[in-house]
């Protein structure tokens, strides 16, 4: 009969030092690329709400030896004016989950499965604030 090796081999050490609680490294992977799309988002919701504020349309209206030019900005619709709110609340939740992802990447050993789970609720009710402005927009 031969006999079964149960020793573990060397590459498969599990360290309760090097892993979280969420079973991977801390700096791994997974939390990198959720910085990342955390800064894409305050960056898109930046550039988002400069455009708004910045815009000015003007259109010439011609009449018979008259012309009137009329100024558009985003403050004279109630939608765009909560639409620049909706933005400057979502810039202002990617600032404070970008620090808090960061610091949760660069702590060793630290807990962040609950750190996941308020940023997944969290993200749901800012995603239903932005998606809710399409509803004010095309209504």
């Amino acid at each position: 009969m031969s006999s079964i090796d149960t020793t573990t081999p060397p590459k498969a050490t599990t360290d309760p030092k090097t892993l979280n609680s969420s079973g991977s490294k801390p700096g791994s992977m997974e939390q990198v690329v959720d910085v990342a799309l955390r800064v894409l988002l305050f960056a898109t919701a930046l550039v988002g709400m400069i455009v708004m504020v910045a815009s000015k349309q003007t259109k010439l209206f011609t009449f018979p030896g008259l012309t009137i030019p009329v100024v558009a900005k985003f403050s004279q619709s109630p939608a765009f004016t909560y639409l620049v709110a909706a933005l400057s609340v979502a810039c202002l939740y990617s600032i404070i989950t970008v620090l808090l992802s960061v610091l949760a990447l660069i702590k060793k050993g630290g807990n962040t499965s609950n750190l996941q789970f308020y940023f997944v609720m969290f993200d749901v009710v800012s995603f239903r604030t932005l998606s809710s402005v399409h509803v004010h927009i095309f209504t």
